[in-house]
């Protein structure tokens, strides 16, 4: 009797190192699985690509540093000064702004770094948009009223511009109100 209890004990045993060992293989054949999945990546909207397309034209850009904003490079949430969402792809954010530094020896190095040319109307297709710096440029022209349609945007930053007309005004009335 000790003997067929001292059987049953073994195969329990081996029963239990069998499972335990089958469990950790499986364990790690997900990791190594869920490692090998690609890492989720944006890809632009082609819609808001054409949209970032028909703003770019009606910029100047003396330092070339839209060179990344082309027909030829599809996925414009790789563009300089461009952030989309990880999920969704939306475009949310340009920080296209010109902050002088130390990096400018003179005024006309720094002119010649800001954009220039006009903020286009075309920025309100990008429905998504909440982030919004153009500051510290050279735009010229009056701010789009179409831009307070963007019912998402939360900063916006158009200072240090030579912007003119009644939309270069924006109280905290007309934005929070």
């Amino acid at each position: 009797m000790i003997y067929m209890q001292n059987q049953q004990l073994h195969l329990f045993s081996i029963y239990s190192c069998v499972i335990m060992n089958s469990s950790i293989y499986i364990l790690v054949f997900v990791q190594l699985w869920l490692l090998s999945l690609p890492c989720r990546e944006s890809v632009c909207i082609p819609s808001e690509r054409e949209t970032l397309l028909k703003f770019k034209n009606n910029l100047i850009d003396p330092s070339n540093r839209l060179w990344s904003w082309n027909h030829n490079n599809t996925n414009c949430c790789h563009w300089y000064g461009v952030l989309c969402h990880n999920v969704t792809s939306h475009l949310l954010q340009l920080h296209l702004n010109t902050t002088f530094s130390a990096a400018f020896y003179d005024r006309g190095a720094y002119r010649r770094f800001q954009f220039g040319g006009e903020i286009s109307p075309c920025l309100a297709d990008l429905k998504h948009l909440n982030y919004l710096d153009l500051s510290a440029n050279y735009l010229l022209g009056a701010v789009p009223s179409q831009i307070g349609n963007l019912s998402k945007l939360r900063y916006l930053d158009l200072s240090d511009n030579d912007l003119l007309g009644e939309g270069a005004e924006i109280t905290e009335d007309d934005w929070f109100g």
